[in-house]
Order: C-alpha cells, then sequence, then structure tokens
C-alpha cells in the first residue's frame, strides 16, 4: 500500500514537471492563414506525442495549384483533341494617345489589352479544394497565346508589354476554366497619315492583332467587347485627354487571310481609331501671324502715298516679307512628311500667300515705272487718262486739285484756240510760214512788197507800218506779231530758234537813221522775245501736267491694284482654310467605314 501511494506521488512529479516544460501558446505559420496548436500536459496524458502536433497543414490553395501544375505543360496548346482550336476573345482599352509623329508616319499610344480563353487542362471543381472559385497565377506557369501587333514598329516584346498574372475561374458547365490576361501596353505602331487638309485633318490609324505562329485551326481571335461595347471596339472609359486631338470612335473588324507560306488562314483583328486634329495651335502661331503680314505687305504695296514721291523702298519690303514667310514655312516643314504625292492644305495656304507678295512686289515696280514716266514730259494719251478718270471714280479715288485747275487752264486754252482757228479759217488764205519761206527765197520784202500782198491776208496794214525794214540796209524777214500768236508751238518755237536765239551773236545792221521804220522793228523784236517767254511756260506748264497725270495715274493703278490684290488675298486665305474647315465639321467615321467597304 504505502509502494502503491509512493508510485502516484512519482506519476504526479512527473507530469507537473512535464506541464511546465510545455509550451501554452498558438501561433501562424503561414501567410496563408495555417495554424498550430501546442499540446498541453493533459493532451500527453491522453497519450499525444510532441511531432504529431507540430505537423503542417497544407492550405488548400496550395494543394489546388499543385493539383493543376502536376500534369500541365505551358509549352502545348490546351485542348484535349487536336481538332479544336482555342478560341481567344481580345479586347482592349484605351489610355491614353501620347504622340502622334507626321513626319515619321507613326503614333504611339498606352493602352490595355485583355485576353480570354479557356483551359480545358486547367479545371478544377470547386467543392473539392474548399469552395475556391478563383485563383491567380503567374503568367509564366500557363500557356498564353503570342498575340502580335502585325504593324508593330518594336520587335522586342519585352519593350511594348509587360504580362504580370493571369485570372484562373471554373466553369462547372462547359468542365473548363477561363484564363484571363490583362497586361498594359505601349504600342508604337506604323500610321499611314493623310496630310491633304492638314490641319484640318481626321486621321485613320489601324492596329492589326494576331497570331503569328498559330493558324485558324489551332488559335481562333474573336472579338470580345464587340457586343458589350456597342459601336466601340476600343474602351473610352479611362482615357485621358489628348491636348492635340479629339477621338471621334474606333471600330474593328475580324480578318481572315490567306498566305501563300501557310496551307491554312490566319485569323486577324483590325482595329480602327479614328482621331480629328485639334487646329487651334496652327491657327494661332501659323495661319493668322502669316495672314497679318501678307495684309500689312499688300497695303504697304500700294499705299496713297506714292503721289509725287518714289517709293522703292517697296522692293526692299517684298524681299523681306518673302524671307519672314520662309520662316512660317520652316515650322511648317517639320510636322509634314516628305511626300511627292500630294500637296498639303497648308502648303497650298502658303503658295498663294507667297505668290501674292511676290506679285504684289511686281505690281508695285510697275507702279513706279509708271510714275517716273511723268519725268519725260510726254503727256498719256487722251483715251489711257478717259480710262483713269473712269477708274479713279469707280475706286473713289478723287483727282487732285492742281490736276483739276491745269485741266481748266488747258481747256480754257483750248477754247480760245478752236475759235482763232474757226476765224483764221475765214480771214486768211496764205500762212505764216508760207510768208517766211517766200520772204526768205527773194532776200527782201520792201513795203512795195507788203503792198502787192492781197487784203484778204492775215496781214494788217497797221502791222506793215509798224514791222517794215528798209531792205537795203537788213535782211530779217517782217513777221507779223498776230500772225505768230497765231502760229502753232512748233512754228513758233523754229521762228525763234531760227531768227532770235539766244546762243548765237546777232548780227551786226549797217548804221541807218532811226527812223519810224526803225521804231517799229524795236516792237516786232520785244514781241518775238515775248513769245518765246511765253513759249517756254508753256513747255514747263506741259511738263508739270504730263508729271502730275502720270502721278495720278500711277495712283490709279496702284488703287486697282490694292482692291484686286485685297479680293486675292480673302479668297485664297479664308477660302482655302474654309475648305479646310468644312471637311473638318462634315467628316464622321462612317465616311472612312464606306470608303473601305468600297
Amino acid at each position: 500500500m504505502i509502494f502503491a501511494q509512493f508510485g502516484l506521488l512519482l506519476l504526479a512529479v512527473a507530469v507537473f514537471s512535464a506541464g511546465r516544460a510545455l509550451p501554452h501558446t498558438s501561433g501562424t505559420l503561414d501567410g496563408a492563414g495555417a495554424n498550430y496548436t501546442a499540446s498541453s500536459g493533459k493532451d500527453e496524458l491522453l497519450g499525444a506525442t510532441e511531432d504529431d502536433h507540430f505537423e503542417f497543414m497544407t492550405p488548400v490553395h496550395y494543394k489546388l495549384e499543385a493539383f493543376l501544375m502536376k500534369n500541365y505543360s505551358k509549352r502545348l496548346l490546351p485542348r484535349r483533341f487536336l481538332n479544336e482550336s482555342v478560341k481567344v476573345m481580345f479586347s482592349m482599352e484605351l489610355y491614353q494617345i501620347i504622340e502622334v509623329n507626321e513626319p515619321s508616319q507613326y503614333m504611339l499610344i498606352n493602352a490595355w489589352i485583355i485576353e480570354r480563353w479557356y483551359d480545358d487542362l486547367l479545371y478544377w471543381n470547386p467543392k473539392e479544394f474548399g469552395s475556391i472559385k478563383q485563383i491567380i497565377l503567374p503568367s509564366g506557369v500557363v500557356w498564353i497565346p503570342d498575340t502580335t501587333l502585325y504593324n508593330s514598329l518594336v520587335m522586342n516584346d519585352d519593350d511594348s508589354t509587360r504580362l504580370l498574372n493571369v485570372k484562373l475561374t471554373p466553369d462547372t458547365q462547359k468542365q473548363s476554366t477561363l484564363v484571363e490576361l490583362l497586361y498594359p501596353t505601349l504600342y508604337q505602331f506604323s500610321c499611314m497619315l493623310d496630310l491633304r487638309f492638314f490641319p484640318f485633318d481626321i486621321q485613320a490609324c489601324k492596329l492589326l492583332f494576331g497570331s503569328w505562329t498559330h493558324d485558324q485551326k489551332s488559335i481562333d481571335y474573336q472579338i470580345y467587347n464587340e457586343t458589350q461595347k456597342g459601336d466601340e471596339a476600343i474602351g473610352m472609359d479611362q482615357v485621358i485627354e489628348n491636348e492635340g486631338w479629339y477621338i471621334l470612335g474606333s471600330t474593328v473588324n475580324r480578318i481572315e487571310k490567306k498566305y501563300e507560306c501557310c496551307a491554312n488562314k490566319y485569323t486577324l483583328l483590325e482595329f480602327s481609331l479614328f482621331i480629328r486634329r485639334k487646329p487651334l495651335f496652327y491657327l494661332v502661331n501659323l495661319i493668322a501671324p502669316t495672314c497679318v503680314i501678307t495684309l500689312i505687305s499688300i497695303v504697304g504695296f500700294f499705299s496713297s502715298s506714292t503721289i509725287n514721291e518714289y517709293r522703292e523702298e517697296k522692293i526692299s519690303l517684298g524681299i523681306t516679307t518673302l524671307l519672314s514667310m520662309s520662316i512660317m514655312i520652316f515650322m511648317v516643314s517639320d510636322k509634314m512628311p516628305s511626300t511627292s504625292s500630294f500637296i498639303p492644305l497648308i502648303g497650298w495656304f502658303y503658295t498663294c500667300m507667297m505668290m501674292l507678295i511676290s506679285g504684289g512686289t511686281l505690281c508695285a515696280s510697275i507702279v513706279i515705272c509708271a510714275q517716273k514716266k511723268g519725268i519725260l514730259g510726254n503727256r498719256p494719251q487722251t483715251k489711257t487718262m478717259r480710262w483713269a478718270r473712269w477708274l479713279g471714280r469707280l475706286c473713289r479715288l478723287e483727282m487732285p486739285l492742281l490736276m483739276k485747275e491745269a485741266y481748266m487752264e488747258k481747256a480754257k486754252l483750248e477754247k480760245e484756240r478752236l475759235k482763232r482757228q474757226s476765224l483764221q479759217k475765214r480771214n486768211r488764205r496764205q500762212s505764216i510760214w508760207q510768208k517766211i519761206s517766200r520772204a526768205s527765197l527773194s532776200g527782201a520784202i520792201s513795203s512795195s512788197n507788203l503792198a502787192a500782198i492781197p487784203k484778204s491776208t492775215s496781214l494788217n496794214t497797221t502791222c506793215l507800218k509798224k514791222v517794215a525794214v528798209d531792205m537795203t540796209n537788213s535782211d530779217i524777214p517782217t513777221v507779223c506779231c498776230d500772225d505768230l500768236e497765231d502760229a502753232t508751238d512748233e512754228d513758233r518755237s523754229f521762228v525763234l530758234d531760227n531768227s532770235f536765239s539766244e546762243a548765237a551773236p546777232p548780227k551786226k545792221l549797217p548804221s541807218f537813221s532811226r527812223t519810224s521804220t526803225m521804231v517799229d522793228f524795236d516792237a516786232s523784236v520785244y514781241s518775238l522775245n515775248s513769245g518765246a517767254k511765253n513759249a517756254q511756260s508753256a513747255n514747263c506748264k506741259k511738263r508739270n501736267l504730263a508729271e502730275i497725270e502720270y502721278d495720278w495715274l500711277a495712283a490709279v493703278i496702284e488703287r486697282c491694284f490694292l482692291i484686286v490684290f485685297f479680293l486675292l488675298f480673302v479668297l485664297s486665305s479664308f477660302g482655302i482654310n474654309a475648305i479646310g474647315l468644312y471637311y473638318w465639321l462634315n467628316t464622321s467615321p462612317e465616311d472612312f467605314r464606306s470608303s473601305q467597304n468600297s
């Protein structure tokens, strides 16, 4: 009895010491939430061992991943039968248009790509794995299609795409698993830009996706968001607005194309992105300054300050304007591709502006040339001045006051001249020229000779008494003052040059007594000198009138050029831009679709 009690005491001490040695806490072994429990002294009393209580509990998703990868190969197509094709549903979400490069003809965009397909070899029953209905695995452990952007300018996929993970979702009805691959991309692809209406252009850039290796028998691409997004093939919910382009819409076409190298067809997806340029930058920085420079040049070429002043600086103004225009053209050429198939709309605009400036420079030189013709002293033709007066009234250009006064005086003198001519026709049969010629041939005209002249001539007896000279003492022919006044300008100048030239020294006359005949001779000389001065004054007035007329003629031509060039400027500047604006406002993606279908 004593030994039994002693044994129980030893057993109690052993149990107590063992209970103090064992921990009484619980912890987590992994991130999946697997817990372990430390056995207590009571458990050991029930016969449990320490190793059994520290055994790891494998998580369910670990078991699922091990189950899926047990007999799976990512290098082979995920299909049970070889005659089946994997249907890949492709969708695209546009995030940002980064760049549209006109000279290099390409576009750079940031997009999100989603590819979906069913993998029969990755199916599991959720009931057998703790009702797990979705699992995410790295993209490198499963099969993924070799989707390629055919018109990409980047050959390395690592530079354009970033593959992360795939999401697996089992479908109990199809006994298959839906695999979803989501990844961001930076696509730099070629785009043939139509710049005929630049900067009022609308572009349609295409992205061609498809498998590079597998034909339609292996991979069949389908459009996923055709029914979900309606007419928009590319999602625009997350897009960032671009400062230079509007996004009009997008379309997608499924194409089955047969290549000569392969026996079967390839399935391709052709996405079309329609964008419209925002022309405000080009209107403010290129078109508007060019219009202002051209308009100022035209006004400077044909301003009315040309009258009574030769403005040769107009030529230098035209050359300077052309040089400034070349700077604008350099700015435009940096935005344009090197093509010879067409001339863009802005190219026509700058060509017209340069032609206007060049033509204005040429016409300004014509105006200066017409103005300088007045220096010669030859008046314009009557028909020319008639047209000039008509154009002046049409252009609302008033005739100068000095020119009006000259015309009034000329009209008055013309009226008097016509009156004298009418009187001479009635009273004179023999001209003064004939009288002078006959007197020169005979060598002397005496009083008896003058008396022999018929009374019907214009030489009256009073004049004969004043200018008669004794022919024995003088060989100067006698000329009547009235006849000299009635003579024409050519006759008067001829008489002055041959009879009383100031350059030639006067011939010394023989001495004779100062009689009444000599007094009359002095009177005739004074009369001829007065006629010479009047002739010089008439020539001076004629020259001044010619200069005034040519000045006014140049002003009329200048005003006509101003109106014509202003109309051409309005037609070329506003007309060309109106064509581009009409195209910019009325062209829609449907027009591109109809053109593609046709």
